[in-house]
């Protein structure tokens, strides 16, 4: 049987889903109150945890199904419910065919047709799919002339000042049981291999077994793909595993999916964070330490770079006893090991790959976060196809972080519906300035032949060096038109040279892999 995990805001759900469990002789795997703030950090440690659906109400089911790949199974108002809230309504106006107004998230409640005829009352539906605009809703409601507004404790508040009547939305057991029944019966499906479409966030992709998929992040390359299946076969093994990024935080999903994959699923993930300069053989390998906590789960190692050699040289023993997962932050792991843990752990290592190793990916995760933002915050805007090739140009060295940021920020700021090409290259220009370089391309993902070969006249490194030994741009080749590509050419020579042309040290520097650097050492004609 699946695990179930109930996420509620308030303790009255919580005791009515406590109340209607009991009659109905059935346990939950966690039964939590949380705040909507932090809604999406709860359930990802709920899913950390085991749990594979989630019943959740409101504006949390919302926004937990937009940042997870988790089933969720919504508390939603019953036509009964609704009935009886009506019915109190009128008692309280004690007037015929009253004017009610109901404010609330669209996903609370049931179909509505036909309940006001039924109840001889004209009732108004004012629903909002975020917060922000619950507001503006109530105030219209208020304005529509509203005898009495039923809402949460917002819309409450604000009919209270207005001096109209109101009733707060109340939860039902009929609501409780209901989304209980729904969540056992896909709970059935899981156990049946059957699963329907809905509880799926992305069709195509792999998925386990129990139809969601190893990692709950969007990705369309095949090279992620392959990074993927390689976690997933690493993690049904107790071989030491090595996960390799040097920028983003893609490895945190690696390692859930990749603890929940193993065969100590059902126990505790413990996580360690390496710090340079200090020991950490206390306590990772004390009689309190992290390999004891993690005796039958899975001990994850952040920064494995950082570790001191003693530490090292103890890991090398257990390695083979225990589940451990390794995570480093530089492609130069070699630098830093002792020779005989790299050789041990660098067979297995997992090389997540940047979004400047997967320029495909950047439009088909620009459409994803802008969808995500627009229904975030309930703005309504398009990026137009020269907005989407303006994006395309622009390199993110900072990874998914930078564009799901930057996408952000362009959506809460957007003052008209359709962005385009000037707007993007305006707010890049504001927040980069020309500090990142910019990838020309001719489309999302192929780089236009005619700036690749920008260089290709050659330039003589003998005669390009300053007085103190660098390798600089000729004074000849400056054009305003490249001026951010010079620069990214005269730091990648610059650091080269510091570095007496060792290309490992190099990309470690610059802060890239060492297949992105040998691109641009084509691109450029440093080779």
């Amino acid at each position: 049987m699946a695990n179930i995990a109930l996420l509620v805001p308030n303790d009255e759900l919580f005791r009515l889903t406590h109340d209607a469990l009991q009659e109905m002789k059935k346990r939950l795997f966690m039964m939590k109150v949380i705040e909507t703030e932090s809604a999406v950090t709860e359930a990802r440690q709920a899913i950390n945890q085991g749990a594979d659906i989630i019943i959740a109400r409101g504006l949390q089911a919302t926004i937990i199904k937009q940042y997870t790949d988790i089933p969720v199974v919504e508390i939603v108002m019953t036509q009964q419910g609704l009935f009886d809230m009506l019915e109190r309504a009128k008692r309280i106006l004690n007037k015929p065919a009253p004017n009610i107004a109901i404010v609330m998230f669209k996903n609370m409640t049931c179909d509505m047709t036909g309940i006001g005829d039924k109840c001889h009352v004209h009732l108004r539906e004012y629903f909002v799919q975020n917060p922000e605009l619950l507001r503006a809703a109530a105030l219209q409601a208020i304005e529509d002339k509203a005898d009495l507004i039923i809402g949460g404790k917002t819309v409450l508040t604000i009919a209270d000042n207005a001096g109209v009547p109101s009733l707060f939305v109340a939860n039902t057991e009929d609501a409780v049981k209901n989304a209980v029944k729904e969540a056992f019966l896909l709970a059935d499906t899981f156990d049946s291999d059957n699963i329907p479409a809905h509880a799926v966030l992305e069709k195509g992709k792999k998925s386990s077994n129990k139809g969601v998929q190893f990692v709950n992040f969007p990705y369309k390359s095949q090279k992620m793909q392959q990074v993927i299946d390689l976690a997933e076969r690493l993690s049904k093994t107790d071989c030491p595993k090595l996960i390799v990024e040097p920028v983003g935080t893609l490895n945190r999903a690696f390692v859930n999916a990749m603890h929940n994959k193993s065969k100590h699923s059902q126990e505790k993930l413990v996580v360690y964070d390496c710090i340079k300069g200090e020991s950490s053989y206390d306590l990772l390998f004390g009689r309190s330490g992290k390999v004891n906590d993690a005796m039958k789960g899975t001990l994850v190692i952040n920064n494995i770079e950082y570790l001191d050699i003693r530490s090292q040289n103890k890991l090398l023993e257990i390695l083979m006893f225990r589940n451990i997962i390794m995570v480093a932050k530089t492609n130069d792991l070699k630098r830093y090991l002792v020779p005989e843990l790299y050789a041990r752990i660098s067979a297995f290592s997992i090389n997540i790959p940047s979004l400047m190793d997967t320029p495909e990916e950047i439009l088909y995760l620009t459409n994803t976060y802008v969808q995500t933002c627009t229904e975030k915050y309930g703005k309504y805007h398009v990026i137009t196809k020269d907005g989407e090739k303006e994006i395309a140009l622009h390199s993110w060295p900072l990874g998914r972080l930078q564009l799901e940021s930057f996408i952000e920020r362009m959506i809460i700021t957007a003052d008209h519906r359709n962005i385009r090409s000037l707007d993007v290259k305006n707010l890049y220009e504001e927040l980069y300035g020309s500090d990142l370089p910019v990838a020309q391309k001719s489309d999302a993902g192929s780089f236009n032949n005619d700036a690749d070969m920008e260089y290709s006249s050659g330039v003589n490194t003998s005669d390009s060096k300053d007085a103190g030994g660098k390798l600089s741009i000729r004074a000849g080749m400056m054009d305003p038109s490249i001026k951010v590509q010079d620069l990214e050419r005269e730091r990648i020579i610059n650091t080269l040279s510091s570095n007496m042309g060792n290309r490992e040290k190099t990309a470690v520097d610059l802060g890239i892999s060492k297949t992105t650097l040998w691109r641009k050492l084509r691109k450029y004609n440093i080779l």
